[in-house]
């Protein structure tokens, strides 16, 4: 089958983009993904967003229209992921995502695949939504289905690395078998809390992990805490939050703030962004409550730069080794 299909690098591919590769490839359909997110990416972004809306989305948009641009390409796929576990669902805008990039690119809106995913109900529902992306391009169900069994068990392969002590981007070279560098093991563990696509976007988040390699740090990510591990902490809140990415970070953080191996955490927040404010505020005001942990807040937008998030990361972590006695 010639058809190509691109996945921007945004958003939920840093979720789960193995299980929609996985799918496409067992379809023989090809997938094109855009480029890590660079300025122009940003800028085209913003051109095309609506103002009220966070830089991730914003972003987004440059992703997508990079794609659509492409004339090899034939169709742009735009997940639609609805909820990720029973009762939580997602951020507004993004459930809205599709409708967003077809006004955003309404010459282009024929060219948009889009499906509804609501994961962590029951299965039949998720089995559905792949059979209607597969018969747009007129392929038998049996087919699909198959595709969609291939891609259930190599995307349970891949969490698999990340519950291995891996973080997205480590069990996603693995995943595609390409090595990845070991890294000699450091006297300090950072937490990072936040949503994915915040904390792996190197451009948006100005390079962080990154800079903490360089100034030898190790670092846990939130979205690599076992679902099991993240339940543990329900009792330390009045109730559960209502979306599935704001309840991972928030519970991923409380746990990093029990953890005396944990010597920081470092909390990353999109500016304008109602649902990461709500499990900022919630870990800030449980740490100074409780164990008064080091944690600093970051919060991103267009405007992010490099130069001072270096400052910032340096005396934090500077700080962290003065309370260890180390410097």
């Amino acid at each position: 089958m010639d058809i190509t299909i691109g996945i921007p690098r945004g958003l939920y591919y840093y979720v789960y983009y193995p299980l929609w590769k996985s799918f496409f490839d067992y379809l023989s359909i090809k997938t094109v993904t855009s480029i890590p997110t660079n300025k122009e990416i940003l800028n085209e972004g913003i051109k095309y967003s609506v103002d009220d809306i966070c830089v991730s989305v914003k972003c987004y948009h440059g992703h997508v229209k990079k794609l659509l641009d492409n004339k090899n390409i034939d169709y742009v796929f735009i997940p639609r992921v609805i909820t990720e576990s029973k009762g939580k669902h997602s951020c507004p805008k993004l459930i809205a995502l599709p409708d967003l990039m077809k006004n955003a690119f309404i010459n282009y809106k024929n060219k948009i695949i889009e499906g509804d995913f609501y994961i962590g109900q029951k299965e039949k529902k998720l089995l559905n939504e792949f059979l209607k992306i597969g018969r747009n391009f007129d392929i038998e169900d049996k087919e699909i289905k198959n595709a969609y069994r291939y891609a259930k068990n190599s995307f349970k392969k891949f969490l698999n690395l990340k519950l291995n002590g891996h973080n997205f981007l480590q069990a996603l070279d693995l995943w595609e078998g390409k090595d990845i560098d070991q890294v000699e093991k450091s006297d300090l563990l950072i937490g990072i809390v936040g949503f994915p696509y915040d904390i792996y976007d190197d451009f948006l988040n100005g390079g962080l992990l990154e800079k903490l390699k360089t100034l030898s740090v190790d670092f846990i990510v939130s979205d690599m805490i076992p679902q099991f591990i993240l339940r543990k902490q329900t009792k330390k809140i009045p109730k559960d939050l209502f979306w599935h990415q704001s309840n991972v970070a928030l519970k991923a953080g409380l746990y990093f703030l029990a953890k005396k191996e944990i010597q920081g955490i470092i909390v990353l927040s999109s500016f304008g962004c109602g649902l990461s404010a709500i499990y900022t505020r919630l870990l800030e005001l449980y740490n100074k409550k409780t164990v008064k942990k080091p944690l600093m807040i970051i919060t991103i937008d267009e405007q992010t730069g490099d130069a001072g998030l270096q400052t910032r990361v340096e005396a934090f972590v500077d700080m962290i080794r003065m309370k260890l006695g180390e410097l």
